[in-house]
């Protein structure tokens, strides 16, 4: 009697053993998928930096482009000042020697 006693409780014991042992692998086939799921979303995330860092880069070569293009205007609306001043000081001379000539002009009468 004492035997079958012994033995039952080691079979129950056994038992017990792989119960607790079936749950610690379902806890680890858990965890192995929540792994998973991490993995995959940082995956997700590293894409999405690597798509703001092109985007980013885009951006400032635009950027770049366009303070050329400002610095290319800037340069030719400075030129085009200093050709307007010019026109107009040509202007006034040219004026100026119209009027001497009609000064000129009125000394002579037929």
């Amino acid at each position: 009697e004492g035997l079958q006693q012994g033995t039952r409780d080691v079979v129950g014991a056994m038992h017990s053993s792989h119960q607790q042992a079936q749950g610690s692998v379902s806890q680890v086939e858990q965890a192995v998928a929540a792994l998973q799921r991490i993995g995959e979303a940082v995956g997700v995330i590293n894409d999405m930096n690597l798509q703001i860092a092109s985007a980013a880069e885009e951006q400032s070569a635009v950027a770049e482009e366009i303070n050329r293009n400002v610095a290319g205007i800037r340069d030719v609306t400075e030129s085009l000042s200093g050709q307007a001043q010019e026109s107009a000081q040509i202007s006034q001379s040219l004026n100026e020697l119209a009027n001497h000539q009609q000064q000129l002009m009125g000394g002579f009468r037929v």
